[in-house]
């Protein structure tokens, strides 16, 4: 299984249930929702992705399927961007 990290430029942070993803390298703020916010903030090289997958059905009552296509979106797009990176 796939382990991702968050780029060295990259922060999230949760601002009282406001949910930022910062560039550091051009200054881009994105506004995350809290799925977004949840699976970026295991993205630390030690998760790998079916022990994200299995903690995010959890923490959200939303279908397995739903979980799935939104954590491989928004993993492929910030791969992408190379705001993470598979190690």
């Amino acid at each position: 299984m796939r382990k991702f990290k968050l780029s060295d430029s990259i922060g999230i942070r949760n601002e009282k249930g406001k949910y930022f993803l910062f560039d550091n390298v051009n200054g881009n703020i994105f506004k995350l929702n809290e799925l977004s916010y949840e699976i970026l903030s295991l993205c630390d090289g030690v998760w790998d992705e079916e022990m994200i997958l299995k903690k995010i059905s959890g923490i959200f009552d939303v279908s397995s399927e739903n979980i799935y296509n939104d954590f491989n979106f928004l993993i492929n797009t910030l791969l992408e961007k190379k705001y993470i990176f598979i190690i």
